[in-house]
């Protein structure tokens, strides 16, 4: 009996351990890998085993700004299943990237502030819960990459990323969160402080947000400018993307 209380209270319980074999992925992809578990002191019921991809999102509160990890792109592995005390079990899985999933690598370099990891999920009756979460690389989309190197050829230097909890407007947008990719400004956009860019990847297409931060002048104060555009991935090297992105940043610029 004190051994079962033991192992309510998440002393002597279960333990979990994934070993991924995929250690990079692009958003659509598979990530496969194994989790292993041990049983604990006693025997126990496990409700579920499942994966999940996880990302660091920025969550606006009432007097403050907070990040939170955030599941995603949850996938049933196995269970209801008894595991009994000490016995080894593994479970193979496979876990296909959501098309929106954050990107972290482009063009060999880290996306500075970007995270992406897969987290175990082994839900145990009357205990607390194991987990294990584990980092995995995400590279950009041949469109994405297309796209930010249309931006940097346009004079704009990488900063960060960061992903923003809710919603963009008028947009396919399916995850409850969107990565931003900040770029410095660049000398051909004078009016332009800085620019984020968004992508909302799909099967066979992506939506691109552009937000500018426009300076203010003597006349008018300074303010936030929108642009989208969809890039299909059939078309993608029949367009001049660095002029079509120039022309929409001509546009921002001009805006009252």
């Amino acid at each position: 009996m004190f051994r079962k209380l033991l192992a309510a209270a998440g002393v002597g319980g279960a333990e979990v351990e994934t070993e991924l074999f995929t250690p990079g992925v692009q958003p659509g992809g598979v990530v496969e890998g194994v989790i292993r578990l041990r049983g604990g002191a006693v025997g126990q019921d496990i409700s579920r085993i499942a994966v999940e991809f996880v990302t660091r999102v920025e969550h606006e509160y009432e007097d403050h700004e907070g990040h939170r990890d955030t599941g995603f792109g949850w996938t049933h592995v196995h269970g209801p299943l008894h595991l009994p005390a000490q016995a080894p079990l593994e479970f193979r899985f496979a876990a296909r990237a959501p098309m929106e999933t954050p990107i972290t690598f482009y063009n060999g370099r880290q996306l500075p502030g970007a995270f992406v990891a897969v987290r175990t999920i082994v839900e145990i009756q009357g205990a607390v819960d194991a987990a294990d979460t584990d980092p995995i690389g995400v590279g950009a989309l041949p469109a994405q990459h297309v796209l930010l190197e249309a931006v940097e050829r346009l004079g704009f230097h990488l900063r960060s990323a960061d992903a923003e909890s809710g919603h963009i407007r008028n947009t396919p947008q399916q995850l409850p969160f969107y990565q931003e990719i900040e770029f410095g400004g660049s000398h051909h956009y004078p009016k332009l402080n800085q620019l984020e860019v968004t992508f909302l990847a799909a099967e066979h297409g992506m939506t691109v947000v552009l937000e500018a931060d426009k300076r203010g002048t003597w006349l008018s104060e300074g303010s936030d400018v929108f642009e989208s555009l969809w890039v299909d991935y059939a078309t993608l090297g029949q367009r001049d993307w660095a002029g079509e992105l120039h022309h929409r940043l001509l546009g921002m610029s001009s805006r009252h």
